[in-house]
């Protein structure tokens, strides 16, 4: 597993995501470190559908 999918694993169990939901941009110096911004959104095929769309911070320092 790369380092973006764990991250993005991180994020559906921090933020009570379903596996609809795909990982799309990471800014890991967004807050304090060790923590990194994740945005989700869910996808119909190809385009990602802006209406779904969740952030938040997860800590990302132990997937290193």
């Amino acid at each position: 597993m790369n380092h973006w999918q764990k991250i993005e694993q991180r994020g559906r169990d921090v933020l009570k995501l379903t596996d609809e939901h795909y990982l799309y941009a990471v800014d890991l110096d967004a807050a304090l470190l060790g923590y990194a911004e994740v945005k989700f959104a869910k996808k119909d095929g190809e385009r990602w559908l802006s209406r779904d769309n969740v952030v938040g911070l997860v800590e990302y320092y132990d997937l290193r």
